[in-house]
């Protein structure tokens, strides 16, 4: 599974479009990226995404599932599978960080990263 660039960048908070709902949320992971002492470097990158494609293969971890609809480019109406996960990701300071990561449920079954929060004290 391949998790893009794009949406790490949102985790480490690098090149987001400002607006009321992503700045906040981006600066958010940010500061937990940081206080689990990663950084926006291609090592710790490759840590996060690792986490990631673990979390997706974890069978117990489904905590939300629900139906999203949208209208896309085309005005066409569809709806979208989304299942979310919890898992803690162990950063280098010693800390952890609760991940809610949000996936698209494919037709074929498989699954694609929309998005993940970060949270903890």
């Amino acid at each position: 599974m391949d998790i893009p660039e794009r949406k790490l960048d949102y985790l480490f908070n690098k090149n987001i479009a400002p607006d009321f709902h992503n700045t906040p949320r981006a600066a958010q992971n940010a500061q937990q990226m940081k206080r689990l002492g990663l950084w926006d470097t291609p090592e710790d990158r490759e840590l996060v995404r690792e986490h990631l494609q673990q979390a997706i293969q974890t069978r117990n971890n489904v905590v939300e599932q629900f139906t999203k609809t949208f209208i896309d480019k085309s005005g066409t109406i569809g709806e979208s599978e989304i299942e979310v996960r919890e898992s803690f990701l162990a950063g280098a300071s010693g800390k952890f960080a609760k991940v809610k990561s949000s996936w698209e449920v494919m037709p074929d079954g498989s699954r694609r990263f929309v998005s993940a929060e970060l949270y903890g004290g």
